[in-house]
């Protein structure tokens, strides 16, 4: 149980984390301290979470800060400030994993992939590179798997085909391959209303 002392001694400890802005590590070290405590003492703060995100955040650990982002929202998802920190650090994830300049064979990219995959986060560019990643590191079997899913959840994406084309070229699939440039040419293409082309005339 919670008694007043600990609750007081927790409180303390926060307010020195909250306070310590000359030292950014120092900060970081007394928040995860605070956070170890109250899972101690039988509850999870989101609000802990969410200023232990900022402090990592501000100190460039972006991954980890995504992290305690992702516990502050499973412990208080309908916090707006929460939800609005989450989706920005995600955007800024999503930006960085689909930099021009990362090598299609970065080591970081199935890490990357990873976080924003298991928190419902990646989008069409995301699965794209990762597709890439799988190509640029001859795991064509996975770069399959990834581009036929990615066809599924986006089919109106003419990258997406794109992708699974070269893959399945790359593994030598003709005829799959074939039927994913067909796709790629018809993307996009109004079917005209009622089968009719050219315009009305009164």
């Amino acid at each position: 149980m919670l008694t007043g002392t600990k609750l007081e001694a927790l409180l303390a400890k926060l307010r020195r984390a909250l306070e310590e802005r000359g030292d950014a590590e120092a900060a970081e070290k007394l928040f995860r301290e605070v956070v170890a405590e109250a899972q101690r003492l039988g509850f999870a703060s989101a609000y802990v979470h969410y200023v232990l995100a900022g402090a990592l955040d501000r100190m460039g650990k972006l991954e980890m800060a995504f992290d305690e982002l992702k516990k502050a929202m499973k412990a208080d998802p309908l916090a707006l400030p929460m939800r609005h920190s989450f989706e920005d650090v995600a955007a800024r994830l999503r930006a960085a994993l689909a930099d021009p300049a990362r090598a299609a064979d970065d080591a970081a990219v199935p890490r990357l992939y990873a976080l924003l995959v298991e928190a419902g986060e990646a989008d069409l560019e995301s699965h794209l590179v990762m597709v890439r990643f799988a190509v640029a590191t001859a795991q064509l079997e996975r770069a399959r798997v990834l581009a036929e899913a990615v066809t599924t959840l986006f089919p109106a994406a003419r990258e997406a085909w794109e992708a699974l084309a070269r893959v399945a070229r790359a593994q030598g699939d003709v005829a799959r391959a074939t039927a994913a440039e067909a796709e790629v040419a018809v993307v996009g293409v109004q079917i005209p209303l009622f089968g009719v082309e050219g315009k009305a005339m009164a």
